[in-house]
């Protein structure tokens, strides 16, 4: 299985913002379904548009997008006052808080409620000296996040390595570091998942989705098994049902044939 995160209901955009504020369950029940229907797994909810609003529009976020979605709920969010609220309304099987770091106060907050409700969590390859240039850099904060998460009692199958996408237009060289990293992590850690930032490949760059979906099938034929993207990104679902298939990680074929089937594939 392939992990989709559906990125879209972040209050970070200024049109999902306007339409929380004005509490138009209409236009953000729209946004979630759409993204299910499109072949999202989750649905990522970012309530951070107003850091002394975050826990009601978090809540409220929770309630509206799940009675419009079945699949689980990704809360993404530093605020644990606004994760656990979330969560309290909201814990399906599959759910995941996005994320930590290797950042102690970051782990030291949120994992208590990655434990206490047993969910999976994004693991961000960053730490207090920030974002590393180079893959030596990202396996030694995976390393590091692999033992912070064991010493809490959380095992790995239940982490979500985010290696930090870089622009290719402005960090030449990074997307090689980020595919020869998840190869190594899937070796070394077998059981854990990805979910990176797809599309922060292609940012500044013309005709962004081209790039969005070479890589798409780069990172799934390195290992990668999840990504947060737009699911209604054009031709994005089938080049992911098409590499799976190709690469013999989809059994037969079957999710291509199925997706075909329910008209997710132009």
């Amino acid at each position: 299985m392939f992990t989709v995160i559906g990125e879209r209901i972040n209050m970070t955009r200024k049109r999902i913002r306007e339409e929380v504020w004005k509490r138009n369950a209409g236009f953000i029940s729209a946004e979630a379904a759409s993204q299910a229907k499109a072949g999202a797994t989750h649905i990522d909810l970012n309530a951070g548009g107003d850091p002394a609003k975050e826990v009601e529009d978090m809540i409220w976020l929770t309630e509206v997008v799940s009675a419009a979605v079945k699949v689980p709920l990704v809360f993404d969010s530093t605020n644990t006052q606004a994760l656990e609220a979330g969560l309290l309304l909201c814990n399906r099987e599959g759910t995941i808080i996005n994320s930590i770091t290797a950042e102690k106060s970051r782990t030291e907050n949120i994992l208590p409620l990655v434990k206490k409700f047993n969910t999976g969590v994004v693991g961000l390859t960053m730490d207090d000296r920030g974002i590393p240039e180079d893959f030596e850099g990202r396996i030694r904060i995976t390393r590091d996040l692999a033992k912070i998460v064991a010493a809490h009692g959380i095992g790995i199958g239940r982490v979500y390595f985010d290696h930090l996408v870089r622009p290719a237009s402005t960090n030449p060289g990074q997307a090689r570091f980020i595919l020869d990293a998840i190869a190594a992590t899937r070796a070394e850690f077998p059981e854990a998942h990805f979910a990176l930032g797809l599309s922060n490949i292609s940012f500044g760059l013309p005709v962004r989705n081209n790039l969005n979906r070479a890589f798409a099938a780069m990172l799934i034929a390195t290992g990668c098994d999840g990504a947060i993207i737009d699911p209604r990104e054009e031709g994005m679902m089938n080049t992911i049902y098409s590499a799976r298939a190709a690469l013999g990680l989809d059994e037969f074929c079957m999710d291509y044939i199925s997706a075909h089937r329910e008209g997710k594939l132009s």
